[in-house]
């Protein structure tokens, strides 16, 4: 095994660790109790926030910025195929042939996404207000290993350098906010079971058992 392959093992083993104990430090905290009669069914308010929920026409801010949605989707998407390749190089795997050119093309609009969304923040004055050092450097991170995935499909030699990357991106996700890969879970299914119960999710729909 390669020292590259076993630096990125070891802080892919960290990375679990660490957010499975933010995970339950989170959940100490307890839940609230709720007396209210439910009106509605948390499953269903549960599937509205991961599914309607998440499209544009049911969130403002969203709708009044479709290019920065379409970036950060296409950046996600890139993160998620960076990540299963990164797997495959660990594994010893070349992409399948027929996965080649999708994989690629994901990887490149999520370099694409990823940079143009660093950019916007880094130079548009009321981001760049908002913005803290963790959040260039968890986006900085993330963009850079899609865009050598994506150079490692064409040169498999850069797998060194891909791979050392993936290892301090791993050692930096539960320090930072990209965390948020776990905690966007745990969120979204409290709020739509909450509202779910509420009688409120999904708007205008029958939750009454």
């Amino acid at each position: 095994m390669h020292g590259t392959h076993l630096a990125v093992l070891l802080a892919l083993a960290w990375a679990v660790v660490a957010m499975a104990f933010l995970h339950r430090r989170a959940k100490a905290y307890g839940e609230r109790r709720l007396y209210s009669r439910p009106a509605g069914d948390p499953a269903a308010g549960v599937r509205y926030a991961f599914t309607g929920g998440l499209a544009p026409w049911a969130k403002e801010s969203v709708r009044m910025h479709l290019l920065s949605y379409g970036a950060g989707m296409a950046f996600h998407a890139g993160v998620g195929t960076a990540l299963a390749l990164v797997l495959m190089a660990l594994a010893g795997l070349d992409p399948p042939a027929f996965l080649l050119l999708p994989a690629r093309l994901l990887t490149l609009a999520g370099a694409v996404g990823g940079f143009s969304l660093f950019m916007k923040r880094l130079f548009k004055p009321d981001l760049r207000g908002l913005s803290c050092p963790d959040d260039y450097l968890s986006n900085f991170l993330s963009s850079l290993f899609i865009l050598l995935a994506l150079d490692w499909t064409f040169r498999p030699g850069v797998a060194g350098l891909w791979l050392a990357e993936a290892a301090v991106l791993l050692v930096y996700a539960p320090l930072g906010k990209i965390r948020h890969c776990l905690f966007f879970f745990t969120t979204r299914y409290q709020l739509g079971a909450f509202f779910g119960r509420r009688g409120t999710f999904p708007p205008g729909g029958n939750l009454h058992a």
